[in-house]
């Protein structure tokens, strides 16, 4: 956790910055750079030796992840409005995902049995395929799309300021959601594995349960934009809140393998939220802007993570509490329900972004 916190606020440093970069100077090149700081991370780690090398490995990632957090997303919306394709954002959206987690799951399974080999393996073979986003992503065609002045930030700042947290309360509790359920994801899947060794899943099989909660944030991403259709967004957005509530009560009262089915809650939570709400915040913010929303969105989850991780951390390493940590997390997401959630549900009459 320690690790972590150190990556999310490397990540939070960088966040919002390299967001606006891309606003202001393009997708494309914005994508490039974050790819080749992914590889040279990656084979960084495979020689990290110190706790030291390991920080230097997190802060180089940082700048990775930090540059592609909301560009990607940004440059997928950018390229359907360019096409006039309003209908199909959620959906690509959920597409998106989907394949983004395919990966994932293909590469936790191939983890999973190359570790058994050798646990280092896995570290050597990335150090290579790290590489591959940085060589394609020249491929990439960046639409035309209206650009903040390059000479006015202190403006340039305040009017994303007032777009997106004053103008409208809509805006602002999509993105308030958005930052608190990705962060209630992130606090669960990082004690995932800690989870799994204190039941006793052997460490053959962690690769295998990897694959699977991440095949399940994939699919439920896909069906997100088919749930909003057929349930509507107020129920959908319920959905989306119970679930972490469940995962993490599940969690705390069954500290047996029946308890890793409730790992399963957090990871559908993060693929609905992934496309419904991402979904209405970018169809209701334009191209000038769009990366840096996004940027902020993933810099309140760090924010928040950075507080809750190494506290979560810090309960499960006490043999008093342990997995009662689950039960305390249970019961902060019934209030941020209450207070934060059934707000933004409040507002079902607005959901739908106008065309």
């Amino acid at each position: 956790y320690q690790l972590q916190a150190f990556f999310s606020a490397s990540v939070l440093i960088l966040e919002v910055p390299s967001g606006y970069l891309s606003d202001l100077l393009g997708r494309k090149g914005t994508i490039i750079a974050a790819s080749f700081f992914h590889g040279l991370g990656f084979t960084l780690f495979a020689f990290a030796d110190s706790i030291w090398a390991f920080l230097l490995f997190e802060f180089i990632l940082a700048l990775g992840v930090s540059l592609f957090s909301g560009t990607d997303v940004a440059l997928l919306y950018d390229s359907l409005d360019a096409v006039g394709d309003v209908e199909g954002q959620s959906k690509l959206m959920g597409k998106k995902v989907l394949y983004y987690q395919l990966g994932e799951t293909i590469a936790a399974l191939l983890g999973g049995v190359l570790a058994s080999y050798y646990l280092d393996l896995p570290v050597q073979v990335h150090a290579v395929t790290a590489w591959i986003p940085f060589l394609l992503a020249f491929s990439l065609t960046e639409p035309h799309r209206e650009k903040m002045d390059k000479t006015t930030h202190k403006e340039n700042a305040l009017k994303i300021w007032r777009h997106l947290f004053i103008d409208s309360p809509l805006i602002r509790l999509i993105m308030i959601n958005g930052m608190i359920y990705g962060t209630a994801t992130l606090v669960a899947v990082w004690s995932f594995q800690e989870h799994w060794r204190i039941i006793g899943v052997d460490l053959k099989y962690f690769g295998f349960l990897w694959a699977a909660i991440n095949l399940v944030v994939g699919l439920s991403a896909t069906l997100a934009n088919r749930m909003e259709k057929s349930l509507g967004g107020a129920s959908s957005l319920v959905i989306m809140g119970i679930l972490p509530i469940i995962g993490y009560f599940g969690m705390g009262f069954f500290p047996t393998f029946i308890g890793i089915l409730f790992c399963f809650c957090f990871q559908m939570c993060r693929g609905i939220n992934m496309v419904l709400i991402r979904d209405a915040m970018n169809a209701r913010v334009g191209g000038e802007m769009r990366a840096t929303a996004n940027s902020l969105v993933s810099l309140g989850t760090r924010v928040a993570f950075i507080i809750m991780g190494p506290f979560m951390g810090w309960m499960m390493d006490r043999p008093e509490i342990g997995m009662k940590a689950y039960m305390v997390f249970g019961f902060i997401f019934v209030l941020i329900f209450i207070f934060v959630l059934l707000p933004l549900v409040a507002k079902k009459a607005e959901f739908r972004p106008p065309s």
